[in-house]
């Protein structure tokens, strides 16, 4: 019994559980596993966010073992387990010092350091700890991380969209002044022009709405 009794617990420390033996009258009589539960959608998120350009990374607190079970199941290949905050937030650092911008995801206190750290910070706002949520720039009110795909998307195209409405304004705005210097545009003709400028910005911008 105690040799199947290794063989299974084996298996599970594999597979990045927590073992409590359990013994009757000083012999070994059984265990309890226990292990972190992979949310349905997590795959398929990490897939998204990878798709989109951006470099998935798993920083836990957890054992190697376990950190590594859950990184192959989400199909992430970058992990650094045992991490403590200090270790979390220097890591960030790293990143940072190579010029990458890093988006923190976390819901616990030990999260709280790197959350304010990194360029964006994201909390889970049901889940979290109050401290994470304070120290994030956002909160997941429903928890719900298949929305980060559609998070970091939508943060791309607002960027794009601020730089072409700049870009727009700008140059109709000087085109505008050298026309009017050279007396082509008449003062009602110019605020007509600057007003219709300004209503095309806000139609633009009003498309992120979908």
């Amino acid at each position: 019994m105690e040799i199947d009794m290794r063989k299974q617990t084996d298996h599970y420390s594999g597979m990045g559980c927590t073992l409590i033996y359990l013994a009757i009258g000083g012999e070994a009589a059984g265990f309890i596993a226990l292990a972190d539960t992979l949310r349905e959608e997590a795959y398929d998120t990490i897939q998204k966010i990878r798709s989109g350009g951006v470099t998935p990374v798993l920083l836990t607190g957890d054992h190697e073992s376990a950190a590594r079970y859950m990184a192959d199941r989400m199909g992430i290949s970058e992990v650094y387990a045992n991490c403590l905050p200090e270790e979390k937030l220097r890591k960030i650092e790293e990143y940072q010092k190579e010029g990458k911008q890093v988006c923190m995801i976390g819901d616990g206190i030990n999260d709280a350091p790197a959350l304010k750290k990194a360029y964006a910070g994201i909390a889970m706002g049901q889940i979290g700890s109050d401290i994470a949520v304070d120290a994030a720039d956002i909160a997941l009110i429903n928890d719900k991380i298949s929305e980060l795909p559609h998070l970091l998307s939508l943060s791309k195209r607002m960027m794009r969209t601020i730089r072409c409405n700049l870009a727009f304004s700008m140059t109709l705005n000087f085109i505008a002044i050298i026309l009017a210097i050279t007396g082509v545009l008449n003062p009602v003709v110019g605020a007509l022009v600057h007003n219709a400028g300004s209503v095309l910005v806000i139609v633009s911008s009003a498309l992120l709405l979908k």
